[in-house]
């Protein structure tokens, strides 16, 4: 490995994954093998003392004293004992985490997508078909590639950044941040064991959140607050009156009864509901604590770039910072639990005196009512940073890929995707790659090539770094330049049983769709529309098919938008709607014979122009379905 111990190929971070793995699995195994010894010790002091105290107490070494001195030390021997078990236990959970963290992160670098595990994301409706088409959040997938997310905010906010490309100013201050955070390796990994462990104690901040955007609890029960207050100091006179006898105990004692009586009458009809609001708050403010640790990393983090900075502010306040207000929320919501447990008592006779429910619950309403705005912002800024976790980790792990330029162009001739050696991020290590360029808008590329060539996956290279681009990490290529984008896809088009919507609808369907959005964002300069078409309209005849593809093309082109389209048809770039727009190019087969058999190989490189030849005819023969 490289002398400042960052990784610089590919190979180098995959053994450095595997080192951490065997370091982890060594602490579980050497964790394992005491944890059997001390918990047989832990179960054998524990008999001994029991035997020990049950001889002392049926007097077999009467009148000695020793033996309770005996048990006392047997005793301290096993809280010691239990105390080293529950310490393996501890250390064997957390690195039992790091290990299927660090094996995870072998299988990401390897492509082994069966081997990781990520969160349910739900896909919107509207961006189902690119979603699938460009493997956002499928089986292997760009959200697989990156999904190191564990926090419900920060897969939230992945997900949004992989469905919905950033402007590039945005893009360029994520760029900053992620850049930062590539080569910290180790304050990342236990940023990320940290969220592993929240993850597995199912701590999700978010109804927490919506407690502190709710409205006031006493909103309309104002009258209970002002009535609670004034029995509370109702008490606190008469008590006060008793020590100086300031009048008669036979008229202190009924007073102080009566309003003890009043207090619970309030306590019988408002305890229930202000019960349920406790054990709500109490429950959401203990998920909510286990977040102070992040909170704290984030802060102790020394940024140097805008994003990060910014990210910073809500958890460095020393007055309203995330960590001390959460705190202070956790010593209000002991004062709203003593009612539990050994505090039971003390709970009645403050209720009765001074309606202590109604009190509490007034101060937590008075830390929503000052903290509450910012709880969003606090949990959607660590949701925020652990994004910001996952692009780093990408660009760590893949030290050749490189930083793409996104930026705004200044007139239609720059709106050009262009790439030099650019592949599908998605495959593995035996991935080809080419140079690729697409557009400006009035121009499309077209592929052509035969079956299994390559022509698909060229498409799926290109929308996919340009979702990665996008969201402000590396992409697969040498270079990348790219104005912000807005991607449409018909590439896995399937017909509907249940909707009785055939194959070739369904495509129309979609077509339709990405020919009204390429309008849309045609009459706004925020965006450029890239458009992908894989072999459309294969449900028709191929005259017609001609016709209608090279009409759905001229009115993407006609709206600005630039984009790729392969196909089988090679004269379609001679038609008279594409004949002054296409730019084409082509992926071939090669033919070898070995043992005697012809084979058909690909060398998926992209060359300029038409296709030359077709193979289908020949896998025909191939698989035995040729002429007698």
């Amino acid at each position: 490995m490289s002398s400042d111990n960052q990784p610089k190929t590919h190979l180098e971070v995959v053994d450095r994954y595997r080192e951490k793995l065997r370091v982890q699995e060594a602490v579980v195994d050497q964790c394992n093998r005491q944890w059997s010894k001390f918990a047989y010790a832990r179960g054998g002091v524990l008999l001994l003392f029991l035997i020990v105290l049950f001889l002392a107490w049926n007097g077999a070494w009467a009148p000695a004293t020793w033996p309770y001195y005996m048990a006392g030390v047997v005793f301290f021997v096993f809280t010691a004992v239990a105390w080293k078990v529950e310490t393996l236990e501890k250390t064997m959970r957390e690195s039992r985490m790091a290990a299927r963290m660090f094996r995870e992160s072998i299988a990401r670098c390897l492509r082994q997508w069966k081997e990781i595990e990520v969160p349910v994301v739900n896909v919107p409706a509207k961006l189902t078909a690119v979603s699938t088409d460009l493997d956002m959040f499928t089986d292997s997938s760009i959200f697989k590639l990156l999904g190191i997310t564990r926090t419900p905010l920060g897969t939230e906010t992945l997900a949004q950044w992989i469905s919905s490309g950033a402007s590039a100013d945005e893009v360029a201050l994520r760029q900053e941040a992620v850049k930062e955070l590539a080569p910290k390796l180790e304050w990342r990994e236990e940023f990320q064991l940290l969220c592993e462990q929240l993850s597995g104690s199912h701590a999700n901040p978010t109804s927490f959140v919506d407690w502190a955007k709710s409205g006031n609890w006493f909103r309309g029960r104002q009258w209970l607050l002002v009535a609670a207050r004034v029995t509370s100091v109702c008490s606190i006179v008469l008590i006060a009156c008793l020590p100086f006898q300031l009048l008669p105990l036979t008229i202190l004692g009924p007073l102080l009864m009566l309003v003890m009586a009043f207090n619970f009458g309030l306590a019988v009809f408002y305890s229930g509901s202000i019960h349920e609001e406790f054990n709500k708050i109490s429950t959401q403010a203990n998920e909510a604590r286990g977040y102070v640790e992040l909170f704290e990393r984030v802060a102790k983090f020394e940024a140097s770039s805008q994003r990060l900075q910014s990210l910073q502010v809500g958890f460095r306040d020393s007055q309203s910072g995330a960590q001390k207000a959460i705190g202070r929320l956790g010593g209000l919501t002991s004062l709203a639990m003593i009612r539990r447990g050994s505090g039971f008592l003390l709970y009645l006779l403050l209720e009765f005196l001074f309606f202590w429910d109604a009190h509490v619950l007034d101060l937590l309403e008075r830390w929503k009512a000052r903290h509450g705005q910012r709880v969003p912002g606090w949990f959607g800024d660590l949701g925020h940073w652990e994004s910001l976790c996952a692009l780093a980790k990408l660009a760590a792990d893949e030290p050749r890929w490189c930083w793409p330029e996104v930026t705004h162009p200044k007139s239609d001739a720059a709106k050009v995707i262009k790439a030099n050696q650019l592949a599908h991020p998605l495959l593995g290590q035996e991935r080809v790659a080419n140079d690729a360029e697409v557009g400006p808008p009035g121009s499309v590329l077209l592929v052509t090539g035969s079956n299994m060539s390559g022509k698909s996956t060229l498409l799926r290279s290109i929308g996919a770094n340009a979702v990665l681009a996008q969201m402000g990490t590396v992409v697969c290529a040498d270079s990348m330049k790219l104005p912000p984008l807005q991607i449409e896809t018909s590439m896995r088009i399937a017909d509907s049983l249940a909707d009785g919507v055939s194959f070739f609808m369904a495509e129309l369907k979609r077509l339709k769709q990405i020919v009204d959005s390429s309008k849309v964002i045609s009459a706004s300069d925020e965006k450029t529309m890239l458009f992908l078409l894989d072999e459309i309209l294969q449900g028709t005849n191929s005259t017609e098919r001609q016709v209608a593809v090279s009409r759905v093309v001229r009115k993407l082109i006609d709206s600005k938008a630039i984009g790729c389209i392969s196909t089988h048809d090679l004269d379609l770039a001679k038609t008279d709607e594409l004949a002054d727009a296409c730019r084409t190019v082509h992926f071939s087969e090669q033919f070898v014979t070995e043992d005697g058999q012809e084979k058909m190989t690909f060398d998926y490189v992209m060359k300029q122009g038409i296709a030359q030849t077709t193979n289908a005819l020949k896998l025909l023969e191939l698989v035995g379905l040729g002429e007698d």
